[in-house]
């Protein structure tokens, strides 16, 4: 029989892993969420929305840029930019105080959508990794800005960055990041060692665009999906082997929109500028993975913002309307005009949309209309960023300003939950 201090250490510890876990499932450690897909799961955020409605947590200033906000153990990081230089910062979940803020470089420089950092920091294992305006792939501690290691990725491997600036976010895969760097002779895309920085293999060639990399396991085989200016790359996490590749072609190479996985063996590719959207199949034939179209459409061109999958139906911005399509065939189900170029999220099975102009909406997700529960105005200017959700709140942002909304008369608290593991 065990003794009570046996038994007693047993609880304890089953008691810590069940708070580590819940911890991991209810931060936003990265662009896309923990799932990679713009989905995540918080019943208690949607049911208090929908009884009680929302209130401001608190609500701060930050610099221009559109940087997604990362959410994990009591913190939000993002990057910004000010007087000409690029920041990445942390401010504390429960009351927006800035914790620390590091000059990371030059701002980049943007021709089109305005000044600013697009890229979000990546978390895992206590590390903030990112890559700056100027190319250098930087990791930092998360608990205080201290930067851990700096490699100049684009310097040493001679990456070609697209024209409005790098705005692909780290993809951290056990003890490997990976990046679209965009370098000649067989270093369109790459792996770095998580601990120093150091590339662990590139390979492939095209120049980068911005769509941010993707971890899928598809026909059974792991797997990281880069999209570049020209071309879908999946390739093997280990040593880099490529698996399939697909021609996307668009116009300038503006691939913004990251893969879009579904199920175990598809894949959606969606582009702006008239390109439309294709859904893939990946079947395993002869030791072999095979991309094939299922079909190709123009109903839904993601110019930017990534659409999200629920129930077979796909969500999201065909340009500057809000679309849902039949993932089965690309027909259109319905289109909703005047919420501009906004950003889509779904959240315990229910859509959360931010209008470019700053309205956020709760909608019930429907194959007939765009069925809103309840909509609000939260941000005002240009907000292109998507919503970010941890722990029962929300978090936002425009090119000048953060909010934090949670449920009316909810918690006041932020619980510190644990950034997500390697």
């Amino acid at each position: 029989m065990a003794s009570k201090d046996g038994v007693g250490r047993l609880l304890l510890l089953l008691t810590l892993a069940a708070l580590l876990a819940s911890g991991a499932r209810g931060d936003w450690p990265r662009f896309l969420g923990p799932a990679l897909d713009g989905t995540t799961e918080d019943e208690r955020l949607v049911a208090g929305w929908r009884e009680r409605g929302l209130e401001p947590c608190w609500r701060r200033p930050v610099g221009e840029g559109y940087s997604g906000l990362a959410v994990a153990a009591g913190a939000v990081y993002s990057l910004d930019s000010d007087g000409g230089s690029e920041y990445l910062f942390s401010v504390d979940a429960a009351d927006g105080s800035e914790r620390w803020r590091l000059r990371l470089g030059p701002a980049p420089r943007d021709w089109y959508g305005g000044l600013g950092p697009r890229v979000t920091p990546s978390l895992a294992g206590g590390l903030l990794v990112v890559m700056a305006a100027e190319g250098d792939l930087i990791a930092v501690a998360a608990d205080t800005g201290r930067v851990v290691w700096r490699q100049p990725v684009r310097r040493r491997m001679a990456g070609r960055f697209p024209v409005e600036g790098y705005a692909a976010s780290a993809l951290i895969v056990g003890d490997r990041v990976h990046l679209p760097v965009g370098g000649p002779a067989g270093r369109a895309v790459a792996a770095f060692d998580l601990d120093t920085g150091e590339p662990a293999w590139a390979t492939q060639d095209d120049r980068a665009a911005y769509a941010s990399p993707i971890r899928a396991r598809l026909a059974g085989r792991e797997q990281i999906l880069f999209l570049t200016a020209s071309k879908l790359f999946a390739v093997e996490p280990v040593a880099g082997e490529l698996l399939w590749s697909w021609d996307w072609p668009t116009y300038d190479g503006v691939n913004a929109a990251s893969p879009l996985v579904i199920g175990g063996d598809r894949v959606f590719l969606s582009a702006g500028y008239d390109q439309g959207a294709v859904m893939l199949q990946v079947t395993a034939r002869d030791g072999r993975l095979h991309p094939r179209e299922l079909w190709r459409s123009r109903v839904m061109r993601n110019h930017f913002n990534n659409s999200v999958h629920h129930a077979g139906v796909l969500y999201g911005f065909d340009e500057s309307n809000l679309a849902a399509v039949d993932a089965a065939d690309g027909t259109r189900l319905w289109r909703q005009r005047g919420l501009g170029k906004g950003s889509v999220i779904l959240v315990s099975g229910h859509l959360m949309v931010l209008s470019e102009d700053g309205e956020l909406y709760l909608a019930r997700p429907s194959r007939e209309q765009f069925d809103v529960l309840d909509r609000r105005q939260v941000l005002s200017g240009r907000s292109w960023t998507p919503p970010s959700v941890a722990a029962g709140r929300i978090y936002l942002r425009n090119r000048s300003e953060m909010v934090c909304l949670r449920p009316v008369g909810g918690s006041r608290a932020v619980a510190a939950t644990t950034a997500e593991p390697r």
